[in-house]
């Protein structure tokens, strides 16, 4: 049931906001969360609920477990629970989303049976895989208490809205919001107003976009000119901003409306001076958690070691983002790609990068950034060389394959609109404009829900695609 979904948007949604806001009791709450996220998942994943619910079992049980054994003073029986709970999360991860990929190469191999390859990939298995090692992690390391409310570990794992592709969420940040009471108006309203960002983004803009995406990328590389390859490149660069940033907006948005305050994840990536800098905006929860638990543990056990700890460390992480990608090449040497130049940047070229003009700066990191989503969107390795030679002028300005010919010409205005709202021109303007008082709320609110209708007639008439990222 995505939520750009006449499903999610009239008939879900309404239901459960109305269930959720009748009953003043907080335990009856926590448990309609529970139950309506346990509905929405059950909806477009029935067979993997029993899944779901045992890793919420597992989790919940493990991290009392470790917290006892630490207040036992048995360490030895600690670190044996954390250990047993983060490899079967692994595992867990390990088996649907990488061991089929292995199979499947075996396959093609002729090595193994094309019937011995039958495992679906359960939806948001990656990010309930990360949110439960946090959670784990993070009371064997004392940084939280082990919640004994079973609704509040069930409710803060599967949440609706941020199950399937996060913001991958910390307890610690919405573990006081299970106390919540009462109508909060306010943030209600805020949240709605997120929602319909998102929605907008995911509907009116990335699914737009993707037309041009799939249609560049499909094309033989050495069918297409420079004209076809850096407008679907570019297409693509938008796509994958506006389609993940647009969940995340609606997850956030989602969780204020039911009196939940979920991290960013996005902050204008495309406006970087630096790698670094991008990095410090894309992704945000991911890059965080990789931080608390890859990276500083790795700088740690490493300390004493004196040349280049820090860069292989950075690649090491970058690598394992990759991989958490799928079980691909292209996401791997994707992640290896950026971990490469994050290195090098750690080694001193963002000092140096920072002295060059501004211009300079963002010029450098858009060019990175761009030929970093030839990695990522364009699954074959083998066409990563042509579809490079086409962007650099291989095939002359256009080729047999031209914009018009592939029809994607007529989305240049929404590429135009994509790259305004990519960066916070209009976010400033709506700010400036609101300085005016109660009666220019009145009127952007009535521009929210004249999109809102845009919105839903798209959907009526060409109904909806599935977000970029759910398969991850």
């Amino acid at each position: 049931m995505p939520f750009a979904s006449i499903h999610f948007l009239f008939l879900f949604l309404p239901v459960v906001f109305v269930i959720f806001y009748l009953v003043p009791n907080k335990w009856y709450r926590n448990s309609i969360l529970l139950i309506a996220s346990l509905i929405f998942y059950g909806w477009a994943d029935p067979t993997h609920l029993p899944l779901l619910f045992g890793s919420v079992i597992f989790n919940y049980w493990f991290a009392i477990l470790c917290e006892n054994s630490k207040k036992r003073e048995r360490p030895s029986l600690a670190r044996v629970f954390i250990f047993s709970a983060v490899t079967v999360n692994l595992a867990f991860l390990f088996f649907y989303k990488y061991l089929s990929a292995i199979l499947l190469r075996l396959q093609l191999e002729s090595v193994l049976s094309p019937s011995l390859i039958d495992i679906v990939l359960p939806l948001g298995i990656s990010y309930l895989t990360l949110t439960g090692i946090s959670y784990v992690v993070d009371v064997y390391r004392g940084v939280e208490k082990a919640e004994r409310n079973f609704l509040h570990i069930g409710s803060y794992l599967i949440m609706f809205p941020k199950v399937l592709q996060g913001p991958i969420t910390r307890f610690g940040s919405v573990k006081n919001d299970f106390d919540g009471s009462g109508f909060p108006t306010s943030e209600i309203s805020t949240g709605i107003r997120r929602f319909i960002v998102g929605l907008v983004k995911k509907v009116l803009i990335a699914d737009k976009l993707a037309i041009v995406a799939a249609a560049s990328f499909g094309a033989d590389p050495a069918s297409i000119g420079m004209d076809v390859s850096w407008f679907g490149l570019i297409a693509f660069t938008l796509q994958i901003y506006f389609d993940f940033s647009g969940y995340t907006d609606m997850a956030i948005g989602l969780g204020m409306i039911f009196g939940f305050h979920l991290p960013e994840n996005f902050n204008y990536p495309y406006i970087s001076r630096s790698i670094t800098d991008f990095w410090r905006r894309w992704h945000m929860s991911l890059i965080a958690w990789l931080r608390v638990y890859v990276f500083l543990p790795l700088e740690s056990k490493r300390r004493r070691e004196k040349y280049l700890r820090l860069q292989t460390n950075i690649l090491i992480v970058f690598a394992l983002s990759g991989l958490w990608h799928g079980a691909s090449w292209n996401f791997i040497l994707w992640g290896i790609y950026f971990g490469l130049l994050l290195a090098i940047e750690a080694s001193g070229f963002e000092k140096l990068l920072k002295k060059t003009p501004p211009f300079i700066q963002h010029a450098y990191t858009l060019v990175l950034i761009l030929a970093g989503w030839v990695f990522f969107g364009q699954t074959k390795v083998m066409e990563w060389g042509p579809f490079f030679n086409s962007l650099l002028g291989g095939n002359g300005l256009n080729s047999l394959e031209t914009l018009l010919t592939l029809d994607v010409l007529i989305y240049l205005p929404i590429m135009l609109v994509a790259m305004v709202l990519s960066t916070p021109i209009i976010k400033i303007a709506e700010q400036k404009f609101l300085a005016f008082g109660f009666k220019a709320r009145i009127v952007l609110d009535v521009v929210y829900f004249a999109f809102f209708l845009l919105v839903v007639m798209e959907i009526l008439s060409n109904g909806y695609q599935s977000f970029l990222y759910t398969k991850f």
